[in-house]
């Protein structure tokens, strides 16, 4: 059997967006359960984005 590569994304989110973004996933994972359905993706992308690793680095900012 032969694996296919899968490419990795990564994103840059600020601590609110963070915020948001968990927020929203949970809100959709609500209708999921509301829907009675399979909840079980939704709860492994959310356990990836709220363990997801920190990384600090500076933004230079540019003036005209």
């Amino acid at each position: 059997m032969k694996y296919i590569k899968q490419p990795k994304r990564h994103i840059v989110l600020d601590d609110f967006e963070w915020r948001a973004l968990v927020k929203g996933i949970n809100e959709y994972r609500k209708q999921v359960i509301d829907e009675d359905g399979c909840v079980e993706v939704v709860n492994e992308l959310l356990i990836k984005i709220i363990d997801a690793p920190t990384k600090k680095f500076k933004v230079m900012e540019v003036s005209k």
